[in-house]
């Protein structure tokens, strides 16, 4: 029996079912090949997604775009190009797509192959395309080509006759001739190479290396396939029913009452947040309002909210930032902040946001909300918690805020207690005490409670951890390092991060790189992008577009932030102030000499399995690193 990857039971959790072709060529590839064979299902392919990818080691691969169409729906051009026949819409070719995957695996995904192809071209032959027609036949997908190769047919007959009746020229007429009989090699290898149907599954074990094995595709090969194709840390826990313990159940429960909840890291706090957002509007059938500082979190919170997988209208979720809903109320209700015209300072635009007057005039005629949930209180002034209390809150509303003082990146001031000041009425903060991100024995939790007691202690109300869960594992565990860099070792960390990803055998989709300075991220990615032709996403714009003259680089970032996926199948970077709020299987962490302790605090706590440590000459934070991190000397070798 093949292996099969991610495992049924978790392709059966994922959101998007299986189409029927889907379950019925895994189920046959997985009852007749033997345990040799290793199926992946949709695999993240640096933004690609296949439908099923084969592997044998020591052999090659297989690459199947699965169709469930009915082909009588659909016409072929005699160029080729793929239309449905009710509109003449025009839909990219199976063929084209599964023989994309194939020439992105060359140029894009695995490092270094495209080389290797070059010079040995027999390299390209590890790889077979194929499209498999479910609920179709051999005689029913070569009727669809019957059209376009009479077309060429009856273009080469008339071009033969013009080439006698001397009305174009031979040089024309050769050139015609070779373009005609490309066209009709690529239908005759479309119908008789390409297609499978349940009449020849057989053509996907049939292949040569699949029988006698290839040299061609060696160890180092098949290694760097396994670490793209294996599923990432997120699609093994997709769609497992959350398990909430004892005192997130209790803090999900929605009533009409203004709390503060803080939680230790990775506490769940946003799991708590997305249950009683789901529960709020269960209990009294109103809209809710969440409310972030970080723009970035808006996807990852709406995320959250579905994984409560109850069902529920998105339209009562209205998930923004605090600036704006600030702006967009402001130009609702027609409130010029700005009377002079005179373009305004930062801290006059910050002012009048802080200003608790701001909606005196138009409170009464402002939409109101049965529940707001505020995540990430610590980066909020206490003004605009109450210019939201007091101008977005229905009476007796439900008003709870989510936080963590020591993540204070901003600077924000702090009460009496070294807790996030918030207005009256929110009562004592109630407290999340165990770490659901990290099991028991985690050097992540071991090291960021040293942190806080080393570096926090006397500013904050440090944390009081009770027991953990046990949460499950990856593979890959085992990064716990320290690198020290100098200006110039930006190509060094990109090599040294490339080494311990491969290494480890991590996904890409289950890596982030932060840093708190954009300049330094942004030379990560651009390197990363054009030394390994790894994908990325980030919270910024990329390097060689922030150099374009003219660029609105506000809105560019604005957009790079609310567009951030945290789950599509590729590397990450962010600044640390825009990943604040997230988590990672890996994070590798670059350290500036001057960054305060809260940002180290908020990277370090990123981070769920690994962590590696990239420090820069002259840090304060080297004597406490050294006694709790392995040493690494950063290496410069291409990312290949």
């Amino acid at each position: 029996m093949a292996q099969i990857f991610p495992t049924v039971e978790n392709i059966k959790r994922l959101k998007t079912e299986p189409t029927e072709g889907e379950w019925f060529l895994l189920n046959h590839l997985i009852e007749t090949l033997d345990d040799n064979f290793e199926v992946y299902f949709q695999p993240f392919l640096n933004g690609d997604r296949p439908d099923i990818v084969i592997m044998k080691k020591g052999c090659g691969v297989v690459i199947i775009e699965v169709k469930d169409w009915n082909l009588g729906r659909y016409i072929v051009s005699n160029e080729n190009n793929w239309y449905l026949k009710e509109r003449k819409q025009y839909i990219k070719s199976p063929f084209q797509q599964v023989f994309s995957y194939k020439s992105n695996l060359f140029s894009l995904h695995i490092n270094g192959l495209l080389e290797k192809k070059l010079h040995n071209p027999n390299l390209y032959k590890i790889i077979t395309p194929f499209v498999y027609f479910h609920n179709q036949t051999k005689k029913s997908v070569g009727e669809l080509f019957i059209e376009p190769l009479r077309k060429i047919e009856e273009a080469r007959e008339e071009v033969i006759c013009k080439l006698k009746d001397q009305s174009i020229a031979y040089e024309s007429y050769q050139k015609t001739d070779e373009y005609l009989d490309r066209k009709k090699r690529q239908f005759t290898r479309d119908i008789n190479m390409l297609s499978i149907t349940h009449e020849n599954l057989k053509k996907i074990t049939n292949l040569d290396y699949f029988r006698m094995g290839n040299t061609i595709f060696d160890t180092s090969i098949y290694d760097e396939f396994k670490r793209l194709l294996q599923p990432p840390y997120h699609e093994l826990t997709d769609g497992i029913e959350i398990v909430y313990e004892k005192k997130q159940q209790q803090f999900s429960e929605s009533k009409d009452e203004h709390a503060k909840i803080k939680g230790v890291a990775g506490s769940g706090k946003t799991v708590v947040l997305a249950k009683r957002a789901v529960n709020a509007h269960k209990r009294h059938g109103g809209s809710v309002l969440i409310l972030t500082y970080n723009l970035t979190l808006k996807s990852y919170i709406h995320d959250r909210i579905s994984d409560v997988r109850e069902g529920f209208d998105w339209g009562y979720f209205y998930i923004n930032n605090y600036h704006q809903i600030i702006l967009q109320t402001l130009n609702q209700h027609n409130i010029n902040i700005n009377p002079s015209g005179e373009s305004l300072s930062e801290s006059q635009i910050g002012q009048a946001f802080s200003n608790t007057d701001i909606f005196k005039s138009v409170k009464e005629d402002i939409e109101k909300y049965k529940t707001i949930l505020i995540d990430e209180v610590q980066d909020y002034k206490r003004e605009w918690i109450k210019i939201i209390r007091e101008s977005f809150l229905e009476e007796d509303g439900e008003m709870i805020l989510f936080g963590d003082e020591k993540q204070n990146i901003y600077e924000r001031k702090l009460d009496q207690n070294k807790t996030t000041r918030t207005p009256n009425g929110f009562g004592t903060w109630k407290r999340l005490n165990k770490s659901i991100r990290h099991k028991k024995d985690s050097h992540i939790l071991s090291l960021a409670k040293e942190f806080q007691q080393t570096f926090l202690s006397k500013k904050y109300d440090i944390d009081k951890y009770k027991e953990n869960i046990v949460q499950q594992q990856m593979p890959g565990l085992g990064i716990n390092k320290l690198a020290i860099y100098s200006d110039n070792d930006i190509p060094k960390i990109v090599s040294t991060i490339f080494k311990n990803i491969k290494e480890q055998n991590i996904h890409p989709n289950d890596v982030a790189i932060i840093c708190s300075h954009i300049n330094t991220i942004k030379e990560v990615d651009y390197i990363i992008r054009n030394e390994s032709n790894e994908k990325t996403i980030t919270t910024f714009e990329s390097k060689e577009f922030s150099e374009t003259l003219y660029v609105d680089l506000k809105n560019m970032r604005r957009s790079k932030k609310v567009g951030f996926n945290h789950n599509n199948g590729v590397i990450k970077l962010a600044t640390t102030h825009s990943f604040k709020g997230f988590e990672s299987p890996t994070v590798f962490l670059i350290l500036n000499a001057n960054d305060q302790d809260e940002i180290v605090y908020t990277g370090i706590t990123r981070a769920k399995f690994n962590i590696m440590i990239f420090l820069q000459t002259g840090s304060k934070y080297k004597s406490f690193f050294d006694a709790h991190l392995q040493s690494e000397q950063l290496t410069r070798v291409p990312p290949h």
